[in-house]
């Protein structure tokens, strides 16, 4: 069946009885059909498990876990439990659009179903609260330089990739030590081996606001940060430089301020070292630092047209267009 080939959705859950329902209707409801939907619990104590087995698709099983063990090693589970050769990544309050798997599909044929490939799309990012939806220009990550590029900023969500159950067992699977930014280390370790296809038309909805009760806090997300550049530090200054080094660490200090986690700042700055090649960003910081200021949100309302410099302090991620 290569060129209808069985595709494993892997769904990491946890309380989600609000949301699981609409992101198993947007893979149920796939234009291309021949896949699998592996729920792996991870010990709600809601209704998720009910109404995952609830649906009378026979595609669609749940694993529950005994322990909690986390959103990566419930995707490692699911990985697993796979039947497929391809894996294709999907978080329990997010969606798909209908052509979603058919269009990656597609793209997979076109490489000839080569097992060391990575394929993502672009998204749309829907804020509940003010019921805006925009599109995530997500960076371009195809080429020679996918890696170091990679290296130097996050992307892309899990809910846009597919990629091979070997590439995975080649990379032993995914690290479940990584507090937040998750798709990024494994972006980053599988980026080694596979060669990366960026769509860039948006295939998934991201929810805003619905909370990532598996991974999501303040102190995990910069502890996520620190943890990745720190895993490949010797990687960063070798094929990036000691400059985009530093650009992380300042990035990460922004970060501590924006949410407020000061103790961490004053933690990561000790080990940044802060050096006088950025006069202004290292005091732009300190103030911030002092009077408990925002740093980005000060960049992103005002200081781009006159400080370009601040620009600095702001993460390459994705970039939002509203619709």
């Amino acid at each position: 069946m290569k060129n209808n080939p069985l595709i494993s959705v892997v769904i990491p859950a946890f309380n989600r009885q609000n949301t699981i329902s609409y992101c198993l209707d947007s893979v149920l409801t796939q234009t291309y059909k021949n896949l699998e939907v592996i729920v792996v619990d991870d010990c709600s104590t809601d209704s998720t498990v009910s109404i995952v087995r609830s649906y009378p698709d026979s595609r669609v099983r749940c694993v529950v876990l005994k322990k909690n063990v986390g959103a990566q090693g419930a995707r490692n589970r699911g990985i697993r439990e796979a039947k497929a050769d391809w894996i294709a990544f999907h978080d329990s309050d997010d969606e798909w659009l209908p052509e979603k798997l058919a269009k990656q599909v597609a793209v997979l044929a076109s490489a000839d179903y080569n097992p060391w490939s990575f394929v993502f799309s672009n998204a749309y990012r829907f804020d509940k609260a003010s019921g805006i939806k925009s599109i995530r220009l997500l960076p371009v990550l195809e080429g020679e330089n996918q890696y170091s590029t990679l290296l130097q900023s996050p992307a892309p969500p899990y809910p846009t990739i597919i990629t091979s159950k070997k590439a995975l067992e080649k990379i032993g699977y995914l690290d479940e030590q990584v507090p937040s930014f998750q798709e990024w280390d494994t972006s980053i370790r599988l980026a080694k081996y596979c060669r990366i296809i960026h769509l860039k038309e948006p295939l998934m909805v991201y929810h805003a606001g619905s909370g990532d009760a598996i991974s999501g806090s303040a102190t995990k997300h910069v502890e996520g940060w620190h943890y990745i550049i720190s895993k490949y530090e010797s990687d960063i200054k070798e094929l990036c430089g000691e400059e985009a080094w530093r650009k992380l660490n300042f990035q990460l200090l922004a970060k501590c301020l924006d949410l407020d986690l000061v103790d961490y700042y004053d933690r990561y700055r000790s080990k940044v070292g802060m050096t006088m090649q950025h006069p202004l960003l290292t005091f732009y910081l300190t103030i911030c630092r002092k009077y408990r200021i925002r740093p980005n949100k000060i960049v992103n309302r005002f200081s781009r047209n006159v400080f370009k410099s601040l620009d600095y302090l702001v993460p390459g991620q994705s970039r939002i267009i509203k619709l």
